[in-house]
């Protein structure tokens, strides 16, 4: 077994939460900072699913100015922030974001799978007494609604920062994928199309020719994660239908009670070994094919 330490050398967590948030996190955003620079991390990304996190990571760019981990932020376009409004995904950019985010937690398919018997999503930490409707990015005809194709078009101006496909359905993702390609946007990531989105093998293969890139989480593989429901060996055989350039493993980690970014990667990535991928894959799926997606 290689050493995980060194194997670390140079992630880029294209995906992980820090609070304060709604909902209960293991560690703030100092926090993560120095643990990322500590284990030698090349990049983070943060995500909220409620707030843009560019502001804060703002703060955190100037008081750690002299690490070498490069601090980025994000916005997830769900009601909180207006649900699919182009004005606040370009705020956002010219903040500093480098991942939009379509909708997570407000989009109509995480509404669905979320009242799903047996789906696993960590509840707020207060019940909300404001309406919080699904969002869907289909029109009745099936085509993008006009505010999507806003959005795109912003980041058609913006082309190093990355289309994140959220908490859509398979039908929406497929949609939104062949349409951002169309319109000549590179830099896409498909949300852990295994949990929640429920894509099959052949549509995952169909977004990655299209030059998208496939995510794969720890949070959801390791056994003491409270997200815990798709079991390390069964993403190791997914996994190894794909080509290896075209696949980004993140942690999605900090939830409360599923652990740090170090300890849960590491755990992760000694499965995947063990279920048989290969070391230079996993590799390229922690540094080059994330450092790529993100321009660094």
């Amino acid at each position: 077994m290689p050493d995980m330490k060194a194997f670390l050398q140079g992630f880029v967590d294209t995906h992980v939460h820090a609070g304060p948030s709604l909902i209960a996190r293991e560690f703030t955003p100092w926090e993560l900072v120095e643990e990322a620079e500590k284990a030698g991390f090349a990049a983070i990304v943060f995500k909220d699913h409620f707030m843009p996190t560019v502001s804060a990571v703002r703060l955190l760019q100037g008081h750690y100015r002299n690490y070498k981990v490069k601090i980025f932020g994000s916005i997830a376009l769900n009601n909180a922030v207006g649900g699919l409004n182009p004005k606040a995904a370009e705020t956002a950019i010219r903040f500093g974001a480098k991942v939009i985010w379509m909708p997570t937690t407000s989009s109509a398919n995480h509404a669905s799978k979320h009242r799903a018997p047996g789906t696993k999503f960590p509840a707020l930490s207060v019940k909300e007494k404001a309406a919080d409707p699904p969002i869907s990015i289909l029109d009745s005809n099936g085509a993008l609604t006009p505010l999507v194709e806003q959005i795109l078009a912003v980041l058609l101006d913006h082309p190093d920062v990355v289309l994140a496909t959220g908490h859509l359905s398979r039908e929406e993702v497929d949609v939104l994928v062949r349409r951002a390609v169309e319109v000549g946007l590179r830099r896409i990531i498909v949300t852990h199309p295994h949990f929640m989105v429920d894509a099959t093998i052949d549509d995952m293969k169909t977004w990655q020719s299209l030059g998208a890139y496939l995510e794969f989480t720890a949070v959801i593989s390791l056994p003491n994660s409270p997200l815990y429901c798709r079991p390390a060996k069964d993403v190791a055989a997914l996994i190894a239908e794909f080509d290896p350039r075209k696949v980004i493993l993140s942690s999605d980690l900090g939830l409360k009670g599923a652990g740090h970014p170090v300890a849960g990667m590491t755990e992760f990535l000694e499965s995947l070994l063990e279920w048989g991928l290969p070391y230079e894959n996993l590799k390229y799926m922690v540094t080059t094919n994330p450092a790529a997606v993100l321009g660094l």
